[in-house]
């Protein structure tokens, strides 16, 4: 592939956000179908390790691999910028951002920030493209308490 059209920006861009979306609605298994089908998430495992240390190689494993939210209390995931660039099999694209993670504790909740990017591969699939390899760097993290909340059913989406 030699350019990617304003199309295919948009829609890599749309795929980024879907998966920010899905990851905060729960929706695991929509993640795992932004994946081609033996697609690899690679993620972090803080603090020992921002850089992505764990692979997930499948659909059925990324899903599982999104249990990792069940201890929050909510997320919300970031999108804040993207460059997205032609391979000779599909694109390739490094997506920045934060993902916040609510998080209980005995003084009340606090949030958990990543301030993270993604190193991503995708493939042109018949569905339109697809992650063939999301790799998750943590840049920094930072902790804050939180100041008010809106009710559990409220702040989860329930």
């Amino acid at each position: 592939m030699t350019s990617l059209d304003a199309a295919d920006l948009t829609a890599l861009r749309v795929l980024s956000e879907t998966y920010a979306a899905a990851a905060d609605d729960r929706d695991a298994a929509a993640v795992g179908a932004l994946f081609v089908p033996d697609g690899v998430l690679v993620v972090p495992d803080p603090p020992a390790h921002l850089d992505p240390h764990v692979s997930h190689v499948g659909r059925p494993a990324v899903v599982a691999a999104l249990g990792a939210l069940a201890g929050t209390l909510a997320t919300t995931h970031v999108v804040a910028g993207a460059r997205y660039l032609p391979t000779s099999t599909g694109a390739r694209g490094r997506v920045r951002g934060t993902a916040h993670h609510l998080l209980p504790g005995r003084e009340g909740p606090s949030d958990l920030v990543w301030f993270l990017h993604y190193d991503d591969e995708y493939a042109r699939t018949v569905d339109g493209w697809a992650f063939t390899r999301r790799a998750v760097t943590i840049n920094w993290i930072e902790r804050h308490r939180v100041s008010a909340i809106r009710t559990d059913e409220e702040v989860t989406g329930g």
